[in-house]
């Protein structure tokens, strides 16, 4: 296997297993975010750990406690990056994610069940601010979106696995399962090095070079230029400690944070964690006719799929153009399967012969979020500041992408029992068409500059054109 690694990536290998090794814990994340999907009409039914069935509204506390967790993740690991590096946080996360999984396998009762949701969701919360910086660190500048990809790639594994795993077995048996894999994670997280740049930033160059030796596959002469150009780096930007201010020291820095927040906000609001943990109950509310399990295991399937193209996609068509046709794709998507729930379910029409277009939809809303509208606000963040601030940013907008999931996780399955599934999912069209606009009118494309054209953009400074030889 590992001669099979080495002879695919060539000299390289080592990066790409470190990047699998640290992004395993998303894999684990990934299969606590599904479990609610199979797990709920468990909770209904008599081999249910609660003593009474839950009700719809403590169903929506169990599914949005996770994201409000979430909100956790940035406020641990921003202020501790600087101090206690990349790879213990990268371990630390496993810490909430198995007591998470340990209190879900004991619960007898409601409050049990919220606080192992808000571990998991702590967990998440810092896998998601710290894995794909250590990936980022870690990586040279032609392999890092392949690197990048593998976050994603095993977060939509770890949903498939809950998506295929729930639904033939009982809530203990999905809830060992992802128990015993993340009881994995630490062991393997142990094998990975702490980044060069924090060893850098943290005077041990020694340590760094000998880093960027093994990750490389190259001798020590070959890496100096890296390192040197890691310590020019620290050295130019590190003079001072980052501060929050420095993120509207500038025109440029207020609009990059308006913009990464706006779009990190859009990606919860067009309602990917609704979807993803409400899947079975979703299905069989706008009226598709395929089984509900089966209909989660497509949906995992195209994600983990589609998750494997994303890089080559982002890198080729831009930024831009990726969001803004990605989000009108959602909007018109989600606008039809509130179209079909509204004949199916208020009117009550015969809708035989369309029992396809939901799951059908779901499945190219899966795809298009995957391709644009999910990856494009982190790829931003990590374009459109100086390493400086970048971490600040980062975490600023993952603390408002998990807050708006909170609100809208919490409160999608009241909109839907008061005014109609149909009317739930023209909300999120109406967030995507707002985020088309927005991508359309005021997002500036970022692909193929460097940092200092996308800052000179941003702000609005134009170059002086070269004098004209005579």
């Amino acid at each position: 296997m590992m001669e099979a690694v080495k002879r695919f990536v060539g000299p390289k290998w080592r990066q790409y297993l470190a990047a699998s090794l640290a992004s395993y814990g998303s894999l684990c994340t990934g299969m606590s975010m599904g479990w609610t999907s199979p797990i709920f009409p468990q909770l209904r039914g008599p081999n249910s750990p609660l003593a009474e069935e839950p009700t719809l509204q403590q169903e929506s506390w169990i599914g949005s406690l996770l994201v409000l967790g979430g909100l956790a993740g940035p406020i641990i690991t921003v202020p501790l990056s600087r101090y206690i590096g990349r790879r213990w946080l990268v371990m630390g996360s496993n810490l909430p994610l198995l007591l998470g999984w340990l209190l879900a396998g004991v619960a007898s009762d409601l409050p049990t069940l919220y606080v192992a949701r808000l571990m998991w969701g702590c967990a998440t919360g810092m896998q998601f601010a710290t894995v794909p910086l250590y990936i980022g660190e870690i990586a040279e500048d032609h392999n890092r979106g392949a690197l990048s990809s593998l976050f994603l790639l095993f977060i939509n594994v770890g949903f498939l696995l809950a998506y295929a795993i729930g639904p033939f077995t009982s809530y203990w048996g999905l809830t060992a399962c992802g128990g015993i894999l993340s009881l994995f994670y630490v062991p393997f997280t142990w094998f990975i090095p702490e980044t060069p740049f924090f060893l850098v930033y943290k005077d041990r160059n020694t340590e760094a070079s000998d880093v960027l030796k093994k990750l490389r596959g190259t001798s020590k002469e070959a890496v100096q230029a890296e390192l040197e150009g890691l310590q020019a780096l620290v050295a130019r930007e590190f003079k001072e400690e980052p501060k929050i201010s420095d993120l509207w020291a500038t025109r440029g820095n207020v609009k990059a944070l308006g913009i990464c927040v706006f779009l990190a906000m859009l990606l919860q609001l067009s309602g990917i964690d609704v979807l993803l943990f409400y899947m079975e109950e979703l299905l069989v509310k706008v009226g598709t006719k395929i089984s509900a399990s089966d209909g989660t295991i497509i949906m995992g399937a195209v994600q983990v799929v589609t998750s494997c193209i994303t890089p080559l996609v982002v890198d080729r068509l831009g930024r831009k153009l990726l969001m803004w046709t990605t989000s009108l794709g959602l909007t018109i998507f989600l606008g039809l399967i509130g179209v079909y729930a509204l004949l199916d379910s208020y009117y009550n029409y015969d809708m035989g012969s369309w029992a396809f277009l939901p799951l059908l939809c779901l499945i190219i809303y899966m795809i298009l979020f995957t391709l644009g509208v999910g990856p494009v606000p982190w790829i931003l963040v990590a374009e459109m500041f100086p390493v400086k601030t970048k971490c600040l940013a980062s975490g600023i907008a993952s603390f408002m992408c998990w807050l708006a999931g909170f609100i809208w996780t919490r409160f999608f399955r009241d909109v839907a029992a008061s005014y109609g599934i149909y009317t739930a999912f023209w909300v999120l069209a109406v967030c995507c068409g707002v985020g088309f606009v927005f991508s359309a009118t005021l997002l500036p494309e970022t692909k193929g500059k460097t940092f200092d054209e996308i800052q000179d953009m941003l702000n609005n400074r134009s170059k002086e054109p070269k004098p004209v030889a005579v």
